[in-house]
């Protein structure tokens, strides 16, 4: 995941306290202060969802975006944008976004990414490995990309979502645009994040807040998921990048050094 929601990221995902759950304490009394905990059950929902996404052969998903800027007078302010995500397995991506700051989108087929910022009518192609998982983690660690909820859709979500996890509890089942979902709630050094996941035969993903303890501000991604697909029909020409026939192309320069691909974004 992202140090800074994005940076922004993501959620792609409330300056609340460290997720108040532990019993109540009396005044008369000392609180024990004990170690962070991560809980069994909130592991194990969180790699059911993982198990059901890796093992889907394709799928779609919709999102509804927003996150936290900081300008700098200091005042924090909110955008919005739309994302739109077809996966095809094991070489097939596509991720349109919509929304305040601009348009963009991700096509890749296999043998090249292609980044579109469609409201600049510029573009970038980038050579990637022959598989979604590791054209992503390339594309993050050479590039810094930002992929929108890209850690939905590696084949081992889990493994990304938990390697930085210092603690973890299970909230309890709480509903998200109408869908039993289980709540579960995580820390990392540098942001807590939540995620509520369906609490049904398809365990997805259905709403997703992270929010950044580095920034003084505590700044916030929010992500609501919807409009899943398990069985889209992808063709071939989903991931072909059809370009403006006036578009710039632009070089995406490396950055200089790799960062850990945690783009939860």
């Amino acid at each position: 995941m992202p140090r800074r929601i994005y940076r922004i990221l993501a959620l792609l995902l409330c300056g609340m306290s460290p997720l108040a759950i532990a019993p109540a304490v009396s005044t008369a009394q000392t609180p024990e202060v004990k170690a962070p905990t991560t809980e069994p059950q909130a592991l194990q929902i969180l790699k059911q969802m993982s198990d059901y996404l890796g093992k889907l052969p394709q799928f779609s998903v919709q999102a509804e975006i927003s996150e936290d800027i900081l300008l700098d007078s200091g005042q924090k302010i909110q955008y919005s944008r739309s994302v739109t995500a077809k996966v095809r397995r094991p070489n097939g991506l596509r991720v349109e976004s919509v929304g305040d700051l601009g348009n963009q989108q991700l096509f890749y087929d296999g043998k090249t990414m292609t980044l579109m910022d469609v409201s600049q009518n510029r573009y970038a192609t980038l050579e990637v490995p022959p598989e979604i998982d590791s054209a992503l983690r390339h594309s993050i660690q050479t590039y810094n990309l930002r992929a929108p909820l890209s850690d939905f859709i590696y084949v081992n979500a889990y493994q990304y979502l938990t390697q930085a996890v210092t603690a973890g509890y299970y909230i309890g089942l709480s509903r998200v645009q109408g869908q039993e979902c289980h709540h579960l709630a995580f820390r990392q050094a540098d942001i807590d994040w939540q995620i509520w996941i369906e609490n049904d035969s398809t365990p997805v993903p259905r709403k997703l807040v992270i929010t950044d303890k580095a920034e003084a501000e505590k700044l916030q991604f929010a992500a609501v998921l919807s409009n899943w697909n398990s069985s889209p029909q992808l063709a071939d020409s989903t991931f072909t990048a059809v370009l403006p026939s006036q578009a710039q192309r632009v070089t995406l320069p490396p950055i200089a050094a790799p960062v850990s691909p945690k783009s939860f974004k």
